[in-house]
């Protein structure tokens, strides 16, 4: 069975990031403004001239199982921030 991943629509994708010039400890809290990230670790190379950054990207995926959803428009609701996370086996 044929499937497709990519992020949920209702979701949005979250960055943090972190200076990895030796002994910074500057961090970006996490933020779906990415914009405003990028500005921020401009800022931070304007200011303290360190250059390079870790930076991670969070996002809530969605699959789709290409035929069980052919014809579908319902998008399943996003799951409760509370709820603890399933974790699965790999996919054999």
């Amino acid at each position: 069975m044929k499937h497709t991943i990519g992020t949920h629509p209702r979701g949005e994708i979250t960055v943090t990031a972190r200076c990895l010039d030796g002994g910074c400890t500057w961090t970006l809290a996490p933020t779906a403004d990415l914009k405003a990230a990028d500005m921020a670790m401009m800022t931070h190379t304007g200011l303290k001239g360190h250059p390079t950054f870790a930076r991670t990207f969070e996002d809530v995926a969605l699959v789709r199982r290409l035929e069980l959803n052919e014809g579908k428009r319902e998008i399943p609701p996003l799951p409760v921030p509370d709820e603890e996370p399933q974790h699965e086996h790999a996919a054999r």
